[in-house]
């Protein structure tokens, strides 16, 4: 295939333009390019086209190893963007192809790394555990004056009668590792859990507060009124806010705790430090106990890219690609002796089958072995 028609076909699916006969000469374009071939022809082309350029923002995945020598950061190993960036396209269509061109080490299959999806519990206020992957859609409960719904979307919805109720249960949504879950709250602000993630809420919002607490990462899209301000609570943090857009993580294993705002303000307190976000700002509180709010601009696609359906890394080092990846999917991550160095900056989708992530950890130059199923071990 031509670059020139590669690239007019990869910008058509990246639009999601791509008709299916398209989708399939991609596809056996994938299986059949020759890398070294295709390389050459790529590094002789002296201007890079437009599709090419967008290609490379949507679905690059580079990865360098980049040792500190005498106080200058060197470059020693840089993996081809425009191969890595061809390969990872047709991995996210979802075609069954497999990684043995010669001299490569084929990629092991182990059929127990499972994709992430939608599951979750909910734990109602007598106690009473609900499994929501295998719960039926309609009424799952009657608290109060509160009704538990699950929509045909697969979604939690809560709804009440009287505002005004003076008796409140509170609920627990958890999601596991490999998991993630939608929830409406009684007052119609939205939720997303990113997996290994739990919310706390009432039935009902019927003070002059709209309090929440979490653990793991979520984002909201919080209901506005103006006289009931809407109050994140995590661990020793807080997040005010009266109507807005915002993401936090705060993944115990993580160094930081992240807020990140993407419309409206919100204010972001550790004890007596206190910080107002805009939106494009991160507040960074650290997990140690720390009480000192850092704020920075962000790429808030980068952050949120989660509960759009891909993992974005930009610059990240190998245990945080490996963090996100391993909650994801439910896997172990160890390392066998240091940890190796090297940045990743892209993008992956989160609908890769586990032989696909698999050989995205090969491309990126990954020295790994998978035991046990779940485990992966990898080596300097």
């Amino acid at each position: 295939m031509e670059i020139k028609e590669l690239a007019l076909l990869s910008q058509k699916y990246l639009a999601g333009a791509a008709s299916e006969e398209e989708k399939d000469r991609l596809l056996q374009w994938y299986n059949a390019y020759d890398e070294q071939s295709l390389t050459a022809h790529l590094t002789a082309e002296e201007q890079e086209t437009e599709a090419m350029m967008e290609l490379r923002m949507r679905r690059r995945l580079h990865a360098a190893t980049m040792p500190e020598t005498a106080g200058k950061v060197v470059p020693m190993r840089r993996f081809n963007w425009k191969v890595a960036a061809a390969v990872l396209l047709l991995l996210s269509a979802g075609g069954g192809f497999y990684w043995s061109q010669s001299g490569k080490k084929p990629v092991e299959k182990v059929a127990s790394i499972a994709l992430g999806s939608d599951k979750a519990t909910l734990t109602l206020a007598d106690g009473t555990v609900v499994n929501l992957d295998s719960a039926g859609t309609g009424v799952l409960s009657v608290q109060g004056n509160s009704k538990v719904e699950k929509t045909t979307h697969g979604q939690i919805v809560y709804k009440h009668d009287d505002a005004t109720a003076t008796e409140v249960a509170y609920n627990v949504l958890r999601t596991p590792r490999g998991g993630q879950y939608k929830i409406t709250l009684p007052d119609g602000t939205d939720v997303w859990l990113n997996a290994s993630s739990s919310i706390s809420y009432p039935t009902a919002f019927t003070g002059k507060e709209r309090n929440v607490s979490i653990t793991g990462e979520a984002y909201f899209e919080v209901a506005a009124e103006a006289n009931r301000p809407f109050t994140v609570k995590v661990n020793r943090m807080e997040v005010l806010v009266l109507g807005t857009h915002f993401n936090i993580n705060a993944y115990a294993d993580e160094n930081t705790i992240n807020t990140t705002l993407l419309e409206g303000a919100v204010l972001v307190k550790a004890g007596d430090a206190a910080k107002l976000l805009m939106p494009g700002k991160q507040a960074r509180v650290s997990n140690a106990g720390d009480q000192a709010v850092d704020v920075k601009r962000v790429d808030v696609n980068n952050v949120v890219a989660w509960k759009n359906g891909y993992f974005s890394f930009e610059e990240a080092d190998i245990p945080t690609v490996m963090r996100q990846l391993s909650r994801w999917y439910n896997i172990e991550v160890r390392y066998n002796d240091k940890v190796p160095e090297g940045t990743f900056t892209g993008e992956i989708g989160r609908s890769l089958t586990q032989e696909q992530l698999l050989k995205v950890l090969s491309q990126a130059r990954i020295n790994f072995k998978v035991e046990d199923g779940r485990r992966i071990i990898i080596y300097p």
